[in-house]
């Protein structure tokens, strides 16, 4: 923005504080030579104010409580005529604007559909119309100095002097600044709380506890913002009364905890403070049940906690749904001991388990269908949780409804094998079907060779030719059986390719074999 070049200065009414943020950082309005000098939540708060911020445009909702957007209008009329009056409304309030058009309103936008480039135009060519001061007025003293700070610190130039509010900093002029700060997303997506509502609990908490010391409160996209200024002398009473508020806002608004920084020294020291708690936010996870934590107790390190997933996904390929349990406490108990891994990298992982889980029961054919459908909630309530202990709970819960899912149990993984066990012994002189088998057993005909093999480490058709091989030989020993005999009561319907087997198994022929036994008998 050119510093010496015209300022448009601009001022927002709407009874709905998230719309006005919303507003606020629709643009880099500074980049267009637009400021947004005030806001206010109905058209008496804006009156109380315009005298002060002078601004050229009013931009304004209808249906607002204690004065409304159509008598806000006539006032302004009246009293300040130069204003331009841009009403924002929605479809069912089109009867409103046809009746604040009578009153001179320059122009309307729908509120669904405004867009950053069409509301720059449109201020930029009502201003064009009138002479504008290059500089601001001499009455004009910025109203709201936590306005200017979140202007400034969702600012991405930070190094500009453009950017820094000097002004503003010339109102500190105390020892030391420190911040806390907290991320919204939980409050505003698992509580019955809206931007504007959780806002006034935030300042009414924070006027009624921290009057005794200047601060501001910052409401920036997902995030809340205290700066409390204080004499150096006075650090321990500023920590009781940041711990206080803090545990009250928690108690009010459930998902909330702040993280405080180290106390600092100067005003431009803000916004490297601001930026360098961020990374905080993500280890706050660790801390159940603390609605403030200083910076100074958690480790910044982002180091993952490592976790076996080939270890994990074995574990259920062979339905040991315990042990797979076992691993993932085994994992969170190092994780709350460490806090090595951040939330979001902590949760991606999670939900990658959940998927991998799935996927792999799925290619086994196991009727996990229910749970796959569910899975996109189960990604969502993961994304909500708020400490480690609830994020660890979800996914016990996961592998628990997993486990009733599952034909087989852990426990019935011996009786499982033993059935298998049984099946040979008993059909060994058959044409054994492994899809007749599976069936028996109630297993899927794919899984079943795979199953024996993680169980046995040996292949099932090898096991099979074993028991055979191994019943062979007894019958052997029986002189008037011939090897053809032999061979049709074990299984093996060729007799060549029963005596193929005998010698690979034993090196010898069956004829070798019994005249070997026979031989060692005399």
């Amino acid at each position: 923005m050119d510093r010496h070049g015209p300022i448009y200065r601009v001022m927002i009414v709407d009874d709905e504080a998230i719309l006005r943020t919303g507003m606020l950082h629709l643009c880099r309005w500074q980049d267009f030579g637009i400021e947004i000098v005030a806001q206010a939540a109905n058209g008496q708060e804006a009156l109380q104010q315009i005298e002060l911020v002078q601004p050229h445009v009013v931009l304004t909702d209808i249906v607002m409580p204690v004065m409304d957007g159509v008598e806000l209008t006539k006032k302004l009329r009246v009293q300040y005529p130069d204003i331009k009056i841009v009403v924002l409304s929605s479809y069912s309030e089109y009867d409103y604007v046809r009746e604040v058009f009578k009153y001179g309103v320059t122009d309307y936008l729908l509120k669904p559909k405004v867009s950053a480039s069409e509301l720059v135009a449109l201020i930029q060519t009502l201003c064009s119309s009138i002479e504008l001061n290059r500089e601001l007025p001499q009455s004009y003293q910025p109203l709201d100095p936590s306005l200017l700070l979140g202007r400034w610190l969702s600012s991405e130039e930070s190094d500009h002097q453009e950017e820094f509010p000097i002004e503003l900093a010339k109102q500190y002029s105390l020892d030391r600044f420190i911040l806390i700060k907290a991320s919204t997303t939980l409050v505003l997506s698992r509580t019955k709380w809206n931007q504007g509502q959780m806002e006034k609990i935030i300042l009414e908490l924070a006027a009624e506890q921290l009057s005794a010391w200047r601060y501001n409160c910052v409401f920036l996209k997902n995030e809340i913002l205290l700066l409390l200024h204080y004499e150096q002398a006075g650090f321990k009473q500023v920590a009781s009364a940041l711990h206080e508020f803090a545990t009250n806002a928690k108690l009010s608004l459930t998902y909330l905890s702040f993280v405080r920084s180290v106390p600092f020294q100067a005003f431009d020291e803000i916004k490297r403070n601001h930026e360098r708690l961020s990374p905080f936010l993500g280890k706050m996870i660790y801390f159940i049940d603390q609605s403030l934590v200083a910076e100074t107790e958690i480790d910044r390190v982002v180091d993952q906690v490592s976790f076996d997933q080939s270890l994990f996904t074995a574990a259920l390929r062979s339905f040991e749904v315990e042990e797979a349990r076992a691993q993932l406490k085994a994992f969170f108990s190092e994780l709350t001991s460490t806090r090595a891994t951040d939330e979001y990298s902590l949760k991606r992982l999670s939900q990658n388990l959940i998927y991998t889980a799935l996927s792999v029961l799925e290619q086994m054919k196991q009727p996990v269908s229910e749970l796959t459908r569910s899975r996109l909630k189960l990604f969502k309530r993961i994304d909500l949780a708020f400490d480690v202990q609830e994020l660890e709970e979800i996914l016990l819960h996961f592998l628990d409804e997993l486990k009733l899912t599952l034909p087989f149990t852990d426990k019935q993984q011996s009786i499982l094998l033993q059935q298998i066990y049984t099946y040979v012994d008993d059909n060994y002189a058959s044409d054994i079907s492994l899809s007749e088998m599976a069936g028996q057993l109630h297993m899927n005909y794919s899984y079943l060779s795979t199953y024996f093999k993680q169980r046995t480490h040996e292949n099932l058709t090898s096991y099979i030719n074993r028991v055979r091989i191994n019943k062979a030989k007894e019958l052997l020993l029986r002189q008037h059986l011939t090897v053809s005999e032999i061979s049709r009561l074990t299984g093996y319907s060729d007799h060549n390719y029963f005596s193929k087997v005998f010698k690979k198994r034993t090196g010898m022929t069956p004829v070798e074999y019994r005249n070997h036994t026979s031989s060692g008998d005399r």
